[in-house]
């Protein structure tokens, strides 16, 4: 019976300490010269910073964020690790929230894009999976073309 007890102890504490497993995402951030080759893909839920409101929150980035994720306990612990890439934030109305990150997050670009430029194939509560192409070059913002396939990897309750 203790070997049965100590054996789930072990189970349950190695499945909270595993990294968030990563979606795939191919594709390209451009911005001001710099390229971000986008390889890693993560859904996470959890309360807005302003509203409170209940968000998901696309994080597509160049590095595997994974257990960084896994660690987290709050919506504002969840970027804090991207130093190349880009989120979305699914919110209610027409657009799609969005902040680039680059060199580390000293290159910066935020913005809204119409939900229309997400052309998605799943995009419920558990996965989201599809393409996001525009261009906001024309004024000062970024290129984005990837396509990414990701689950819900991480919900929180606290912003």
């Amino acid at each position: 019976m203790r070997n049965r007890i100590a054996f789930a102890v072990a189970l349950i504490a190695a499945v909270l300490s595993a990294p968030a497993a990563a979606g795939d995402a191919k594709g390209t951030v451009v911005y001001k010269g710099r390229t971000a080759d986008l390889k890693f893909a993560y859904l996470v839920k959890g309360p807005d910073a302003v509203t409170k409101q209940p968000i998901r929150r696309l994080i597509l980035s160049t590095k595997d964020l994974g257990a960084k994720i896994a660690a987290c306990t709050k919506m504002s612990c969840m970027d804090s690790d991207l130093d190349e890439g880009i989120e979305f934030d699914f919110v209610d109305g027409p657009r799609l929230n969005y902040w680039l990150v680059m060199n580390g997050q000293k290159i910066q670009y935020s913005g809204t894009e119409p939900k229309e430029s997400l052309k998605a194939k799943t995009d419920d509560a558990k996965k989201v999976a599809g393409t996001l192409r525009f261009d906001k070059t024309s004024a000062g913002g970024p290129k984005v073309d990837v396509e990414f396939d990701t689950p819900l990897v991480k919900e929180v309750t606290a912003p």
